[in-house]
């Protein structure tokens, strides 16, 4: 069976729009009429069911490849269209707008066709003519079902300029853009739309507007905002988050994403947890994560975060115990954060969890200035005279502005000095009674204990470890060659 007269198919209408102008034409009937007299299920074939398109292409006498490219099959929870999934609300298997300048170019209403960009939620105007597009009273399989009258002659000025995410939604349609815009050509269609839709809502309307309530004309201004940085990749997408999270109200140190995102947070959190967005929620992901100084084993956009990778002044405090403004003041003397920021100001900063591991690690195991004596095996006036000379640092320095109330060494730094004394030699058996520590000769005159700790670090000085002591106890000299040194 082949239907005759041949009426060829038009790429840009969907398969459903062809079968009813060929019904129209053969039978002047609806589109079940047509069906049954080619004997395929019209349930299968209004869902686009692969054998029912594969037997309408040959009796209509097309290519079954050009029809599977312009059906949008219905599955379970929404559309699926040349391999993509769609949500119903985003593309309509059926008629339900259409371009009156088209229609009337078309000529009879047998002739009418549905275009597929016309299925497109986001598409509001016909690309090819700038006008607004009718919406059908009621949703039709076809356009000769779902239009009793021929349209009327649109009043309407055209539009000035196409949108140019619509100029690209068509030039996808044809198949024309694949190679123009790598970054676009791996996402699915609804994905880039709708990152666009959402990125321009926020951008132009607000955190707190949804973007399906905003009328036809708005949603196209947002979204053709946002496409025109979405387009441009992923740094452009974060730069807009940038300013998406620096316009927010949120001022609060304990304001969450939804605070300082809006809309397009909740969407990706709460609306997208059944189908892939794309990277924008990636790109959000890292922005939270970043700004946030999101904690190990919290959940972001359904991501359990298994490393810290910033860490925020209340986190810093957090970990080590101590209160937010105190940890404030102290990044301050380490030149952490800029001396004077307000407590607010603080809180905004973000700092690299690796980079700032050295110095938790160093908060952790500090050791107070009490001990430090004991730790270093110096006597109290020994350790005061090392700190007093830089020879031993505290954490926090002592030339930083402010005071510091509870004066911390750490064990880092105080393992180093150690270590200098440790690649002493032994003192040999036979010329250990001519060895004294360093107090002895400091008595004897070979000058303070800070000259003589300098020497034997620069070289100058042999000494020598003991066995049965450490650190600084354990170092002996001869007082006649530190003497010496000291007159030379």
């Amino acid at each position: 069976m082949r239907l005759k007269p041949h009426v060829p198919f038009d790429p840009q209408e969907t398969v459903l729009s062809f079968a009813g102008r060929l019904a129209a034409m053969h039978t002047g009937q609806p589109l079940t009429r047509l069906l049954a007299d080619m004997q395929i299920n019209v349930e299968h074939f209004t869902l686009g069911r692969p054998e029912a398109i594969s037997r309408f292409a040959e009796i209509a006498g097309a290519d079954e490849a050009d029809l599977l490219k312009a059906t949008m099959r219905g599955i379970r929870g929404g559309v699926e269209f040349r391999g993509e999934h769609c949500q119903s609300a985003f593309l309509s298997r059926a008629a339900d707008k259409y371009c009156p300048t088209c229609l009337a170019e078309d000529g009879e209403r047998q002739d009418w066709r549905q275009r597929l960009i016309w299925c497109f939620a986001p598409a509001h105007q016909c690309p090819l003519h700038g006008v607004r597009l009718e919406r059908l009273e009621k949703s039709s399989r076809t356009l000769q079902e779902g239009l009793a009258q021929p349209p009327g002659h649109q009043d309407a000025a055209a539009s000035a300029r196409t949108p140019s995410y619509l100029m690209w939604l068509q030039s996808r349609l044809d198949g024309l853009c694949s190679s123009d815009n790598p970054w676009l050509a791996q996402q699915g269609i609804q994905q880039v739309l709708d990152a666009s839709l959402m990125l321009g809502t926020v951008l132009t309307a607000g955190h707190k507007v949804r973007a399906k309530t905003l009328p036809s004309m708005a949603q196209e201004k947002a979204l053709e905002h946002g496409f025109a940085i979405y387009a441009q990749g992923p740094g452009s997408v974060t730069s807009a988050l940038d300013l998406i999270r620096s316009t927010s109200d949120a001022h609060a140190v304990q304001a969450g994403p939804l605070a300082y995102y809006g809309r397009l947070y909740e969407w990706l959190d709460r609306q997208c947890n059944d189908r892939d967005p794309g990277p924008i929620r990636d790109l959000l992901r890292e922005h939270i994560i970043k700004h946030d100084a999101v904690d190990v084993g919290e959940v972001v956009l359904g991501q359990e975060l298994r490393e810290r990778r910033y860490h925020s002044v209340q986190s810093l405090a957090s970990t080590l115990g101590i209160n937010r403004t105190r940890m404030s003041r102290l990044l301050q003397k380490l030149g952490k954060i800029p001396v004077g920021a307000s407590d607010a100001e603080a809180g905004v900063l973000r700092f690299d969890a690796q980079a700032i591991a050295t110095l938790l690690n160093d908060f952790e195991t500090a050791i107070p200035m009490a001990d430090v004596a004991d730790y270093i095996g110096a006597s109290l006036s020994q350790m005061q005279a090392l700190y007093a000379s830089g020879l031993i640092e505290p954490l926090v320095p002592r030339d930083a502005p402010g005071s510091v109330r509870q004066v911390v060494f750490a064990r880092r730094s105080l393992d180093a000095f150690l270590g200098r004394l440790s690649e002493l030699p032994a003192a040999a058996p036979g010329v250990a009674d001519t060895l004294h520590p360093i107090s002895y000769a400091c008595q004897r005159g070979a000058g303070t204990t800070i000259e003589v700790v300098r020497a034997i670090l620069a070289g100058d000085l042999r000494a020598y470890r003991t066995p049965g002591e450490h650190g600084l106890a354990a170092i002996v000299v001869s007082p006649s060659e530190a003497i010496a040194l000291r007159g030379a």
